[in-house]
């Protein structure tokens, strides 16, 4: 391919792409969820204070909820909320540009990998509309950002090894922050580095101190986590460990007794999940925030140039003995073991670093059977074809995304909170609010719709200290509460206001005694919160 063309039809693909990831951002997926309103509050709070929510000064990492949050992502929204003030649009949108930035990536990757631009443009395609990619890409979650770095400082590697040796250092700074995106990263990627490192020995060793300088630089980052030991995602291991039970249900641990026989069956058998139809082409991850349910982590038509570049890989590796096959198909092995290790089944978020890998697999799949077509003529056809093939599962997935699955899944992106502080900032007289706990960590909703300043909420915050804790950190700041009270014999007076969910308003001993403030809706129109006060 020659350069103009090449250009122009990555510029399309970007361009896609970015519609794609960008087109209703702030209002699709229909909310934010807990997690993405904890990483926008606290990138407006490192923008305005240089401070967490829990007043830690620039933390490496950031305590949240019961549990802790890895800080690429957070310092990577940090720039665009504090440009463009606090929203949902500026909080998705770091999200959504390092997406459309995997796009470009992986272009380049795949060209240096298989010398060929024209893979590099197959795959940039696959990738942009990649419903994997393009779910990840509207939300505010670690999974673009850990490919991307894993991604860029592979490409740097290679091009060191192919001559450009000074890259050497960039590429291990890349490994080294990609440790700091997300639990699977510190999974995948140390001994995805440590094969590319004995792949690549003998080249390395022509270049000693380079080879020395940028591994010290890849051990500088792994030494943070004897600094800051919660990097390690102890908190979240904990919460995602196998259960005894499903170990000793195990088929080997029944025969054996052996509990790492009966863990080694639990995780295998959750690792073949990942090579299911339901999974791959399907439905995808069953949590409807990692997947629209109406199609899996791939196209269906994915899956023929899956096995067919499979296949076309392993003849590369035969014929031309090329290191960087073994490469990348370690790299699709390995990447959902993190995710079969824990206790969800099917995960597509643990299991991330199947981007771009499987894609690289399903472009290198396509490239093939081109190939094989010789004629340009043939082949330009076939591409259109494939064009065509793949873009009517986009289209149908896309209509779907934008239209229904918004009101579908409301609930699963905690809508209502927003409307529900709305209410309050136009209705200022309430003392005292009384907000239902069970909606998962609604304080932080409060803190990110509010704007709130990070010195009053300081101030005046009180943190639950019960067994709830886990989904309800904060008991109270300012006016508002959090759980706590007794909701049942909860009594209408004057300047308070009690915020339910239906199932606890037809729960309310004085239910006929309130009236209703505010009824807030779905967008199915089923009732999400009773706003609820007494007469004034």
């Amino acid at each position: 391919m020659n350069k103009k063309a090449t250009f122009f039809l990555l510029f399309s693909i970007v361009i896609i792409a970015s519609v794609l990831r960008l087109y209703k951002l702030g209002s699709i997926p229909p909310s934010i969820s807990w997690d993405e309103a904890a990483v926008g509050y606290n990138a407006y709070t490192i923008a305005h204070w240089g401070r967490d929510e829990w007043g830690r000064v620039f933390p490496l990492i950031f305590k949240s909820f019961e549990d802790y949050k890895n800080p690429v992502h957070v310092y990577a929204t940090v720039p665009f909320v504090g440009l463009f003030g606090l929203s949902e649009l500026t909080t998705r949108l770091s999200a959504a540009l390092f997406g459309i930035g995997n796009v470009i990536l992986i272009y380049f990757l795949a060209t240096v990998l298989f010398n060929s631009s024209f893979v590099g443009i197959i795959a940039s395609f696959v990738l942009a509309i990649s419903p994997y990619n393009i779910q990840f890409s509207r939300f505010n979650h670690e999974l673009n950002f850990a490919v991307f770095f894993f991604s860029l400082g592979l490409l740097f590697f290679l091009k060191a090894i192919k001559g450009n040796s000074k890259l050497l250092i960039a590429s291990f700074f890349c490994f080294g922050i990609d440790l700091l995106t997300y639990q699977s990263a510190k999974v995948v990627t140390p001994p995805l580095v440590l094969f590319l490192i004995l792949l690549n020995l003998k080249d390395l060793l022509r270049t000693k101190r380079m080879f020395l300088a940028s591994f010290l630089t890849y051990l500088l980052f792994v030494s943070l986590f004897f600094i800051e030991p919660e990097l390690l995602g102890t908190a979240r291991l904990r919460q995602n460990t196998i259960s005894e039970g499903a170990i000793e249900g195990s088929y080997l641990y029944e025969r054996s007794s052996n509990y790492f026989l009966g863990l080694g069956n639990v995780v295998f058998d959750r690792y073949k999940l990942y090579f299911q139809n339901d999974f791959l082409f399907d439905k995808g991850d069953s949590l409807p925030r990692h997947s629209a349910q109406i199609v899996g982590t791939f196209y269906k038509i994915d899956g023929f140039f899956l096995v067919i570049g499979l296949i076309s890989l392993l003849v590369r590796m035969l014929r031309k003995r090329d290191k960087y096959v073994i490469f990348l198909i370690a790299w699709a092995v390995i990447a959902p073991l993190p995710a079969a290790a824990t206790s969800s089944f099917a995960h597509a978020a643990r299991a991330m670093f199947m981007t771009i890998s499987w894609h690289l697999v399903v472009a290198y799949g396509v490239y093939s059977v081109a190939m094989l077509l010789r004629r340009k003529l043939l082949v330009g056809i076939f591409l259109v074809l494939i064009f065509l093939l793949m873009t009517l599962p986009l289209g149908r997935y896309v209509k779907y995304y934008f239209e229904e699955y918004p009101e579908k899944y409301a609930i699963e992106w905690q809508y209502g909170m927003k409307q529900i502080v709305e209410y309050m900032i136009e209705n200022p007289d309430y003392y005292k609010v009384y907000v239902d706990k069970e909606r998962h960590q609604p304080y932080i909703f409060f803190l990110f719709y509010l704007k709130y300043p990070l010195p009053d909420f300081l101030a005046t915050v009180k943190y639950d200290k019960t067994e709830s804790k886990s989904y309800n950190a904060v008991l109270s700041f300012d006016r508002y509460q959090f759980g706590g009270w007794n909701w049942i014999e909860s009594y209408p007076a004057n300047g308070i206001a009690y915020i339910l969910e239906p199932s606890k308003y037809t729960g309310l001993r004085f239910m006929n005694d309130f009236s209703v403030a505010k009824l807030i809706k779905y967008p199915n129109r089923e009732n999400a919160f009773y706003v609820l006060a007494g007469e004034w």
